[in-house]
This record gives C-alpha cells, structure tokens and sequence, in this order.
C-alpha cells in the first residue's frame, strides 16, 4: 500500500525546475489539515477548507511551488478547483477527495493552462513516494530538502515540508505533510494533530511573520493498529524534525535557537514568554553577533501580560549561568565562547513558581535574511 508521486513542470520556478506534485494515496484515508490563521488566505487554503468542511477522507494532494495563488480575486479559487479535477480525471478518482497546496510569490495569477498540462505530465508516471525529490520540488527559497522517515517494530511515521521565510505559523510560507501507516479515527486523529501540531509547528519561528499559505497534514493511511502512546511519539518526532530543519533553513539562518522556559505556574505562561524571547529581534541580533547580552532575554521575558519575579528567576545561555535576581559578569566569557562555538544554542529561563515548561524554536536574524527579502520579487 505505498504513496505514490509524480512530478510535473509548469515554469513557475526560476531555471526550469519541477514545480508540480502530485501525491496519489493508496485508497481514501482519514486526514487532518491546520491551516494559517491569517485572515487573508491563499486561494488554495481557501479551496482545501471547503472540501475538508465536507469530508474527514482524501486520496490525492497536487501542490504547486512558485506561485502562491494569493491575492489574485476568485479567479484563485477557480484555478485551485480546476487543478483539483485535473487530479482526479488523470488518476480517475473523486475531485472532491483532492485537496490543493500553493506556496511562492503573492499576487501573481497562475498560468493555469501550464499548471494543467503539468499536472498531466506529473500523473502520467507515478512512482513511490520519494520524500527527498518531494521536499525539493515544492521548495522555493529553501536551501535544503526537509523530510524525515520514522520505524518503531511495524508502526512507520514519515513527511516531508517546505519552509525557510515567513515562518510564525499559527494554525490552526510553510507546508508540512506527515504520513503514519496506523489506523486511526478521524476525531483521534484531529485530537493527535491538534495536540502535536502545539508542541511543533505552532512552536518556531524565523521571522515572526503569519503566511497566507501555512498548511500542516496528518494523514493515517489505515494499515496498522497501533498503541496510541507509540504513535503519538512516533508523529511528534518526525514532526519536531521537521519543525526544527525549517528553523535551520531560516532565510540567512547561521543559528539555531532553543528557547526553553522552566518551572511556570502555566502552561501557556510558559509558551507566551518562550514565544516572546524566540521572536525578540534584539534576542536574535545578539545571538548572530555572538553577545551574550541576557538583558534583552530578560526584557522580552517580562514584557508580556504574564507577571515573572525578577528576584527569583534564573537565566542560562548553555549552561552558563548569567543571571538569578543579579548579574554574573564571570559568566560572560564562557557564554561568548558557547555563542562562537556551537550552532544549536539554548537560551534557559527558570521562572521558579511552578511545574509547567515550554520549548520554542527560532533562529537568528542575519543581513542576509534582509538580502534575500528585500530582494524577493524583484
């Protein structure tokens, strides 16, 4: 029961590269989609939603890279549909069972006749789902591809995803498709997703920037049946692996960076602040530069609804302590070096009141992220 690919050509990538996939599943599946909670959406998403209004199941996915198919009037949403047919009557399935993805520049309309002759050609040859050709074809300013493959015994968690500017998603320009070979209810499955997607996708950040084109797809193929807790680990790995390479790739990105905030009294005090501090553009400039400056950490900890103690909580950069209620300048020294000499840095926040922790991932911010976006349609 494999997921199948093709891949077409439309010419809606620079140089000529594929820019159509297609995903054919190996019957009607029960699957959840999280979609961008900007207000103004890609035509595509629009098209999505309504299909999911009516079914929990799909059989077939077609994205399209290049061009976002937003802020271009109804005529979007006519071309999504008309994409959506073009799938089913090359592969002879419901149109109402396929669902459209779009992601690239906003504002240009498709040139439908060429995204329809390469659908076509991408459902003329169909072949096993190749994660690394995937994430490359639906790529635009990505430097690398994004997918990940999980086993535990016969239970396997698989997806790919796009994603490396305009990343703050908030859902439910980034698009994340994860497969699981269990057999899962569709209400479980939008409990799962929904709970996984939290802890994930709805937990990193390159710019603090909401796209209009933000999709996220849990699908359960409906082969195994399989220890929820397994499978529950099983998607938030891959997941979290695919979450973080977005990071990694953040336009101009040299940094990871782990925001981990400790010991709050809730729940989501935890995330608004790790939130706060992933998103701070001083907290992100610091860490380019190599400063270890824990007074912007500690200005975006307390600058939102949430009260902290300033006297009782603990700040690290790695595992140099760098305040707790006052300074430690000694620490400085050993913060740089940790700054300078690792890639992934973990910024530590113990707020000393409660139970409650929160990890957030970002990455920092470059001249180059400012090179590549001000040069993005020009």
């Amino acid at each position: 029961m494999d997921v199948l690919m093709g891949i077409g050509k439309a010419g809606l990538k620079k140089g000529g590269e594929p820019d159509i996939l297609v995903i054919l599943l190996p019957q009607s599946c029960n699957a959840s989609f999280l979609f961008t909670s900007n207000h103004f959406k890609s035509a595509s998403v629009l098209y999505s939603e309504k299909v999911l209004a009516e079914t929990d199941r799909i059989r077939a996915m077609v994205i399209n890279s290049g061009n976002a198919n937003c802020g271009v009037g109804q005529e979007g949403i006519v071309h999504a549909e008309m994409m959506a047919r073009e799938v089913a009557k090359y592969l002879d399935i419901d149109h109402r069972e396929v669902l459209v993805f779009s992601t690239g520049v906003i504002g240009k309309p498709l040139p439908i006749e060429n995204v329809l002759k390469g659908i076509a050609s991408a459902c003329e040859i169909l072949e096993p789902l190749d994660l690394k050709r995937a994430s490359q074809v639906i790529s635009t300013t990505d430097r690398f591809p994004k997918y990940d493959f999980v086993k535990k015994g016969r239970l396997e968690v698989f997806g790919f995803a796009k994603g490396a500017g305009m990343i703050h998603p908030n859902m439910a320009t980034m698009l994340s498709f994860v497969f699981t070979n269990a057999d899962i209810d569709s209400l479980t499955l939008k409990e799962l997703h929904r709970e996984i997607n939290e802890r994930t996708f709805n937990s990193i950040t390159v710019d603090a920037c909401t796209s209009t084109n933000d999709s996220f797809g849990l699908i359960s193929l409906g082969v195994l049946k399989e220890d929820m807790q397994n499978i529950r680990q099983a998607v938030e790995e891959v997941s979290l692996n695919l979450a973080k390479k977005i990071v990694e790739d953040g336009e101009g990105a040299t940094k990871i960076i782990k925001v981990i905030v400790k010991n709050a009294s809730l729940s989501i005090k935890a995330k608004v602040i790790a939130e706060k501090v992933a998103t701070s553009n001083l907290v992100k400039t610091a860490i380019f530069g190599r400063d270890p400056n824990w007074g912007r950490i500690v200005a975006a900890a307390g600058s939102t609804a949430f009260p902290i103690d300033q006297f009782k909580m603990k700040v690290y950069i790695g595992n140099h302590l760098v305040y707790d209620g006052k300074a430690h300048p000694k620490a400085t020294e050993g913060a740089k070096k940790y700054l300078e000499e690792n890639k992934e840095i973990e910024i530590i926040i113990d707020l000393r009141e409660g139970k409650e922790n929160w990890i957030y991932y970002s990455s920092d911010l470059t001249y180059d992220y400012i090179r590549i976006n001000s040069e993005y349609t020009t």
